[in-house]
């Protein structure tokens, strides 16, 4: 059965995978046929090689593999010329796909993969920070903050004082207006200690904020570019989803996941290069709709 991994991990354990089946390094592997975007998304003319690919056995590894991803960038129309294939793939082959925002795939591409979930790589990474010199109590605690090799990078690249940093950075927010808050986070995105503190105050001052105000907090975070943006909507949503303290941000349970959603959905529409500055303005407003 086709299967479909998704989560932060995706890409990499997709990957490996990949090279499970082979027996071999992917890269370059005769039996290998990855689809990725061309520009915004991915095409029916790249779906139609691929597909036109498949039409022969493998020429050295026991199975072909087809990998396409991030799949929720397929067009519709390719995702509609990719049904059959997962249907009705002969026994040498596989598709194996990924994505970071499942819910903006097709549901009929859903329905026909066996879904993975793949939490980040998170036994290499403490292997790194280890390597760092980093004690086992720093790396528990880092853990949390790290997405992707960019975060390790920060932490191994110089030797950081974790739970030092965090407490700094919880002070240097304190009290600062919400225009503050999104120049701070374009200025720390790369952070992932700063910018989960930043993108957390900024969370809890959207409900109670005037909507001009949020509207020009969305054009400053634009000004960041579009990662600045993906990672700030991967702060936020991880803020609503495990550190929103109930009781004391306003918003409904039903509300909250409601946003939460909608979140999942906006990241998949940043990839596809949707306008980065009006995405955000639905985003920041959300709290407030209705």
């Amino acid at each position: 059965m086709p299967k479909l991994f998704v989560g932060e991990g995706a890409e990499q354990m997709a990957w490996e995978h990949a090279k499970a089946l082979l027996g071999a390094p992917p890269a370059g592997h005769p039996d290998l046929f990855a689809v990725t975007p061309e520009g915004a998304s991915i095409g029916i003319d790249q779906l139609r090689e691929a597909i036109w690919w498949t039409r022969y056995a493998p020429v050295r590894a026991p199975h072909r593999v087809v990998l396409i991803g991030p799949a929720e960038r397929l067009s519709h129309e390719a995702a509609s010329a990719l049904l059959k294939s997962l249907e009705e793939a002969p026994a040498y082959l596989t598709f194996i796909l990924y994505a970071s925002s499942p819910d903006h795939l097709l549901p009929t591409v859903r329905s026909r993969c066996a879904l993975v979930w793949a939490e980040p790589p998170r036994e290499l990474w403490r292997k790194k920070l280890k390597a760092a010199g980093y004690t086992d109590q720093d790396i528990d605690f880092l853990l949390e903050f790290i997405q992707n090799e960019e975060d390790i990078d920060f932490f191994t690249e110089t030797r950081r004082v974790p739970c030092e940093e965090w407490e700094e950075a919880k002070r240097e927010v304190d009290g600062l207006p919400l225009l503050e808050l999104a120049d701070r986070f374009c200025a720390c995105s790369a952070d992932p200690i700063r910018r989960r503190v930043v993108a957390a105050a900024i969370a809890m001052q959207l409900p109670n904020s005037a909507g001009d105000e949020i509207l020009l907090a969305a054009e400053r975070l634009a000004r960041g570019g579009r990662e600045a943006a993906l990672t700030f909507l991967r702060e936020l949503l991880h803020f609503l989803l495990r550190d929103a303290p109930q009781g004391a941000f306003p918003v409904s349970p039903e509300r909250l996941a409601a946003w939460a959603r909608k979140i999942s959905l906006a990241r998949g529409e940043l990839e596809a290069n949707v306008n980065v500055k009006l995405l955000l303005e639905v985003i920041l407003l959300w709290p407030k709709k209705g």
